[in-house]
């Protein structure tokens, strides 16, 4: 039994060392682009998918500049550049159906995300959490799903004792 608490605390130890240096790894990218000008961040993060990270390099006309891509399942995970972009407005890019259409679904979700946070940027609609990117537990599916179902439970009761 210690000897499987000691693993798991090993493992434990491990995966956040590596998180650390894959946390490293995006400060560094982002810095990095952050000197070109503004940054879009679009995320696809899956829990059982390859998760996905598109940083986005613009300038003061929303044209691409420069754009870095991390995608994988692990935290070995690392930034590959993707140049296609470069020189083409933004805004033509994510909303240009057939472009966005020769593309993975997980880099079209992304480019997607980023183009609803530049909207919402504009439009004034962002809050706290846009940027937080943490998940509140208590907002996850499954958890959202227990609370209405108890709440639907608690409404039945106070009908059946009326």
């Amino acid at each position: 039994m210690l000897i499987i608490i000691l693993i798991i605390f090993v493992a434990f130890i491990l995966q956040a060392g590596l998180g650390f240096l894959q946390l490293r790894n995006f400060t560094h990218h982002y810095q990095a682009l952050r000197r070109q000008g503004r940054v879009l961040i679009g995320r696809n993060p899956k829990r059982l998918q390859a998760g996905t990270l598109l940083l986005i390099a613009l300038d003061q006309d929303g044209v691409i500049h420069a754009c870095q891509l991390m995608k994988g399942v692990t935290i070995f995970a690392r930034f590959q550049t993707v140049t296609r972009f470069n020189g083409q407005s933004f805004l033509e890019v994510a909303t240009d159906y057939k472009q966005l259409a020769r593309e993975s679904r997980l880099l079209r979700q992304c480019l997607l995300n980023a183009y609803q946070t530049l909207i919402k940027y504009h439009s004034g609609q962002l809050n706290e959490h846009d940027f937080s990117g943490q998940t509140n537990f208590f907002d996850l599916p499954l958890i959202t799903y227990i609370r209405n179902q108890l709440q639907h439970f608690g409404h039945y009761l106070k009908k059946v004792g009326s």
